[in-house]
């Protein structure tokens, strides 16, 4: 399922990485609907770093639905120039879940198990990409109207896979700061599974997601989250 880079399904002969450079710092609060009602939030945050020298982002999503027993934080170091995965590690929480560090030929870690830490050692086929970023790494494409894509990418749970999305339209999205035009994306990793995502159109920014029965806005206080 491994492919050697990302490519432009709507052209052939198109071959293209995630541009890092269209992303910009940022502080996001999102409200996480069930059916309509609020349930918990969702705190987005991106950047800008230095590891060892080499420009990178920082991204934390941390996800809080206290109606839910739900407390995930995701921690991404990713290359500026193309977001390639360096370090990823996730807590449940406030208790580490799971740590990965990604090279070039392979991605290595652990995550929690019954009984306790389960190595991780997979062997990388080329370019890959971190199966837990979806937006962030979506609004870092060159989106236009009909445009569709594959990506290959690797989740700790998951293993390898690629995500397969398609520009299916533009709308005009509300948010906190007033209207913003959006693109809308169809995304998924398998032809049943598909999230609707919503990404500003100037500055690639992720702006709302729709999923079988969950929703998710700009708004909120994320205050309390870190």
């Amino acid at each position: 399922m491994v492919i050697a880079t990302l490519a432009l399904v709507a052209s052939a002969s198109a071959f293209v990485s995630p541009d890092g450079t269209r992303l910009r710092p940022i502080d996001q609060c999102f409200i996480i609907e069930r059916k309509g009602q609020p349930i918990g939030l969702t705190r987005q945050v991106i950047r800008a770093d230095k590891r060892d020298g080499r420009r990178v982002w920082d991204v934390v999503v941390h996800q809080k639905a206290a109606a839910m027993h739900f407390d995930l934080r995701d921690h991404f170091v990713l290359a500026r120039k193309d977001l390639r995965p360096i370090d990823f590690d996730s807590s449940k929480h406030g208790v580490e879940d799971v740590r990965l560090v990604y090279m070039t030929t392979r991605v290595t870690g652990h995550k929690a198990g019954d009984k306790g830490r389960v190595p991780i050692d997979v062997p990388l086929e080329g370019p890959t990409w971190e199966g837990n970023l979806w937006g962030v790494t979506f609004g870092a494409l060159p989106l236009r109207r009909g445009a569709k894509f594959r990506l290959p990418f690797y989740q700790y749970d998951q293993g390898l896979g690629q995500f397969t999305l398609s520009t299916s339209g533009s709308e005009i999205v509300q948010t906190p700061g007033g209207p913003v035009a959006a693109w809308v994306l169809d995304a998924g990793i398998d032809p049943v599974h598909r999230v609707t995502y919503l990404i500003g159109k100037r500055t690639g920014d992720e702006l709302g997601t729709q999923a079988p029965g969950f929703t998710t806005r700009l708004g909120g206080d994320c205050s309390g989250i870190n």
